[in-house]
């Protein structure tokens, strides 16, 4: 009988292993990564177990749990594989205390499982996540006399080592986006939010006086230019960390999407002598001479962390375009050719530009390779999607969408992973942009 019983269940490890989709991941001896530049989106299978807790720290483990399994959700080379649907106990939250085969069977690749015991405050937390092949801890966290208020930092710190572990990057857990929030008809404020909706923070308070839009991150992230509409003119605003930001009047009613340089100088498109044209601000926040002089619009620069690459829009061809000018020699060449085209962001390394186009569904961000010209959508579904923004590492895309209604801000990737919104709080969330990583 008993052996009956063990062919039925290994019958059954089989079954459920034909439920996944095989992962997609480099394998060098016993280090697992995947490789999120590439082309396509490679996938790995994780099981994030029911915790184990002691003591009555159980509504605590399952907070934790929840604030985990969220943060998951922003890494769509990880497919959350429930516990229930694989074969086997865990014992213990230790390699000596899990029977790895079921897991393995069904073709789970990173095992997360978490212990609490008693302590000060709540108690003290181990966070573990296994390399099934191996059966070896490939990130271990512990965190003593841990309080309420920790676990949301506790959540992403532990997420934020497993992605540095898999893919090599783990920097978007503590990147920051600005964005504007309309507070009325004739008012917006620029606010700033970590990807996972934590450290909301308003920058501007300047209630009916004007509208604060078109954020822009200094390349040192210590600065953020945007438009300040006034009832009478357009003002460049620039808050510098903290304090009230200061405001520069322009020669013209008309300041577009301001944008830093890498060497802290800011370009923007004015409308002087009834020509729209992009400028780069000289160290009083003046223009000179423009930069870019179309017979048409110029607007919407954006540059590559070398400072020697912009992609703009301009209506030279009869429609807006997006554009891509080399800043040492002063050449120009167009890279859409077809359609209505806005909201260029160009990534960091210079080989992407992510933008918005006009389709017979409404706006949608697409991305451009600008070494093969090849493009590919990377949103889709109702309501218009536009001011894509790239994180710094090149592989994240954050976009303002209607899709649930009201603007809200969402993140997806180079891939076009299934979007993700980012709690912006109550009201609608718009014009999003991309700080560096601290310290970067």
């Amino acid at each position: 009988m008993s052996r009956i019983l063990s062919v039925f269940a290994l019958m059954a490890a089989f079954l459920a292993a034909s439920l996944f989709a095989p992962a997609r991941y480099a394998m060098a001896q016993d280090s697992l990564s995947v490789d999120i530049q590439g082309p396509g989106q490679a996938k790995m299978n994780l099981v994030l177990s029911q915790p184990f807790a002691g003591g009555g720290q159980d509504a605590t483990s399952r907070k934790l749990q929840d604030l985990i399994n969220r943060n998951l959700a922003f890494m769509p080379f990880l497919q959350v594989v429930p516990q229930s649907q694989v074969l086997g106990q865990l014992n213990g939250p230790q390699a000596d205390q899990i029977d790895f085969k079921p897991f393995g069977m069904a073709r789970v690749d990173v095992l997360v499982t978490s212990a609490w015991t008693p302590g000060g405050n709540l108690g003290n937390v181990e966070l573990r996540a296994f390399e099934v092949y191996s059966q070896k801890v490939i990130v271990g966290k512990g965190f003593d006399s841990v309080t309420d208020a920790q676990l949301p930092d506790i959540a992403d710190r532990f997420c934020m080592e497993l992605m540095l572990k898999l893919t090599g990057q783990g920097g978007f857990f503590n990147s920051q986006l600005a964005f504007s929030k309309p507070t009325g008809p004739k008012s917006s404020e620029i606010w700033v939010v970590r990807p996972m909706g934590r450290g909301l923070t308003k920058i501007t308070s300047y209630g009916d006086l004007g509208m604060a839009i078109s954020p822009s991150w200094s390349f040192d992230g210590g600065k953020i230019a945007f438009t300040l509409i006034g009832s009478r003119s357009h003002y460049l605003g620039v808050w510098s960390g903290g304090g009230k930001p200061a405001v520069y009047t322009m020669p013209c009613t008309s300041v577009v999407s301001p944008h830093f340089l890498p060497n802290g100088q800011v370009a923007v498109a004015l409308n002087l002598k009834s020509e729209s044209a992009i400028y780069i601000l000289n160290s009083a926040f003046q223009p000179g001479s423009p930069t870019v002089k179309t017979n048409g619009i110029a607007v919407s620069p954006s540059f590559d962390k070398s400072g020697r690459l912009m992609a703009y829009v301009s209506d030279e061809a009869g429609s807006p375009n997006i554009y891509l000018r080399d800043m040492g020699s002063g050449s120009s060449r167009r890279l859409t050719k077809f359609g209505y085209n806005t909201n260029p962001s160009m990534s960091p390394d210079g080989t992407l530009v992510a933008f918005t186009r006009q389709t017979g569904g409404g706006q949608k961000v697409f991305v451009l390779d600008i070494a093969t010209g090849a493009e590919q959508q990377v949103t889709s579904g109702p309501g218009s999607d536009e001011n894509p923004s790239f994180a710094p590492d090149g592989y994240f895309i954050a976009f303002a969408s209607t899709r649930g209604g009201a603007s809200k801000i969402y993140i997806t990737t180079r891939h076009g992973a299934q979007p993700v919104m980012v709690p912006t709080g109550d009201g609608a969330a718009r014009m999003p942009s991309w700080g560096p990583l601290p310290g970067k």
